[in-house]
C-alpha cells in the first residue's frame, strides 16, 4: 500500500501521542518498523518502548512455559494467562478501532464544523465535504479518475534548479517561435530538417516542433521522407504551417 509522505507522518504523530510503540504504529499503518524509526528520528519523536503484551518473552508465556514444566503448579497460571492475553487483544482492538473511527469522514467534518456557527457556512462546509467523499468514492469504484490534488505541493528541488528549469522552458518558448516565423506557409519540415534551421539538437528541435503542434501552432503528419544518414527513406513526423497529408501511403521493406 503506498502512503503519501505528508499523510503518513500526521499520523506516525498521532499514534505516538498515544504512547504507541514503533511495532505497534507500523501494524496499524500496514509499513515496516524501519519506515516509523526513519520517520520519528527525522521528527525526533522518542516513541515508547513497550512489552509485548502477548509475545514470546512477556509474563503471560513464561508462566504457560513453568506450567509445562510443572503441571500441577501451571494449572490455575494457565487460565490467567488466557484471560489476561484475551484482555490485552480487546485493549489493542478497542485501540484500534479508536483511531479507525477518529479517521473516518465523520470525525474530519466534525472537526472541520468545530467553532463554526453560522448555519449557512455550516451547510456549506458539510455540502462540500459531502460532495468530496462522494467523488472520492466514484474514485475508488473505478468510476472516474484520480481526483487532482487540494493542495499545492512546495518544490523539493534547489532554487538554483528551479530558475535553471525554467530559463530552458523560456528558451524552448523563444526558439518555437523563431523556427515558426522562419517557415513558410507551404513548407514541409521534419525534425532534422528544422534542427539545422536553428542550429540546435534534433531532440531539442523536435520537443519545439511537438510543443506547437500540440499548441495549434502547426499540422503534424507522419510520412515517408528521406533523412540524411539513411539510404531509405525513414518514417518522421512531418510539420507545417497549412493542413497537411502524407506523401506516401505505403510502408517500403528493407530489403
Amino acid at each position: 500500500m503506498k502512503h503519501d509522505v505528508e499523510t503518513l507522518t500526521e499520523q506516525v504523530i498521532r499514534c505516538a501521542e498515544m504512547d504507541m510503540s514503533r511495532v505497534e504504529i507500523a501494524d496499524l499503518l500496514r509499513v515496516t518498523p524501519p519506515t516509523v524509526g526513519r520517520i520519528a528520528s527525522k521528527l525526533n519523536i522518542t516513541l515508547k518502548r513497550k512489552k509485548r503484551e502477548y509475545g514470546p518473552n512477556n509474563a503471560i508465556h513464561k508462566s504457560a512455559r513453568k506450567s509445562e514444566l510443572n503441571p500441577a503448579v501451571g494449572t490455575e497460571d494457565s487460565d490467567a494467562a488466557s484471560v489476561a492475553a484475551e484482555a490485552a487483544r480487546a485493549r489493542r482492538a478497542a485501540r484500534e478501532a479508536k483511531i479507525r473511527d477518529q479517521r473516518s469522514a465523520e470525525a474530519r467534518l466534525k472537526a472541520m464544523l468545530e467553532g463554526v456557527t453560522d448555519k449557512h457556512e455550516r451547510f456549506e462546509i458539510t455540502y462540500g465535504h459531502c460532495l468530496l467523499e462522494f467523488e472520492k468514492l466514484q474514485h475508488k469504484l473505478g468510476n472516474r479518475d484520480p481526483l487532482p490534488s487540494m493542495q499545492v505541493r512546495k518544490s523539493t528541488m534547489h532554487p538554483s534548479a528551479i530558475e535553471l528549469a525554467e530559463r530552458r522552458r523560456q528558451h524552448g518558448i523563444e526558439q518555437g517561435e523563431r523556427l515558426f516565423r522562419m517557415l513558410r506557409y507551404d513548407q514541409r519540415i521534419s525534425a532534422s530538417e528544422g534542427a539545422d534551421m536553428l542550429g540546435e539538437s534534433i531532440a531539442r528541435t523536435s520537443s519545439y516542433l511537438n510543443s506547437m503542434a500540440d499548441a495549434g501552432k502547426l499540422y503534424r503528419v507522419r510520412d515517408f521522407i528521406k533523412v540524411p544518414g539513411y539510404t531509405k527513406p525513414q518514417w518522421r513526423w512531418v510539420f507545417s504551417k497549412q493542413p497537411i497529408k502524407p506523401l506516401s501511403n505505403r510502408f517500403e521493406e528493407e530489403s
